[in-house]
């Protein structure tokens, strides 16, 4: 049998929950700046969707170019994603749906393996990502922040052994280390 699930949303003063999806395979939900769509990846085939957090039709984005390894929408209105394909790096779309365009590939002279784990930081400016690399393991894996008025200039790191940070509304910076 094909597998399948549903993605729900559920009001905190309210017991029932809303479904968002009907059909499919949704996975890794990621929410609007304004809270009104959930984005998520269908898995067959591998596709970035978005839907009303109340509900209705799904829209298709764009398809992506292999599992998907995490995905966040800034207030600019374009989603930013990773994939599992060590060519393409960070990739943006616009929240309306299009064609992503290439926005890092790994650095294979440094040793990079891939670009992950995405996340806008305020004014959506600048995107914090993690780098991995060929060797290593998690360990080696780097922190770092893209400059979206230049994304030709290198990306800073901010961390090294760590990973999938996120800028948190008291003004840190949390991301995984060290297991």
């Amino acid at each position: 049998t094909r597998e399948s699930s549903q993605l729900f949303a559920r009001a905190l003063d309210e017991l029932e929950p809303t479904p968002l999806t009907t059909q499919g395979t949704p996975r890794a939900p990621f929410s609007s700046p304004d809270g009104q769509w959930i984005g998520f990846i269908e898995t067959i085939p591998i596709t970035l969707k978005k839907v009303a957090i109340t509900g209705g039709p799904t829209l298709r984005l764009c398809q992506l170019d292999g599992p998907s390894r995490g995905a966040t929408w800034g207030d600019d209105d374009s989603i930013i994603f990773a994939t599992a394909l060590t060519a393409t790096g960070l990739q943006r779309v616009s929240a309306t749906g299009g064609e992503s365009t290439i926005l890092t590939t790994p650095n294979r002279e440094r040793g990079e393996s891939d670009h992950l784990y995405p996340h806008f930081l305020p004014g959506s400016q600048a995107v914090l990502f993690t780098i991995t690399f060929t060797t290593g393991g998690i360990d080696a894996s780097q922190v770092a922040v893209l400059d979206l008025r230049d994304v030709k200039s290198p990306p800073k790191i901010l961390v090294r052994g760590g990973s999938q940070a996120q800028y948190v509304s008291s003004g840190h910076l949390v991301y995984t280390a060290a297991g």
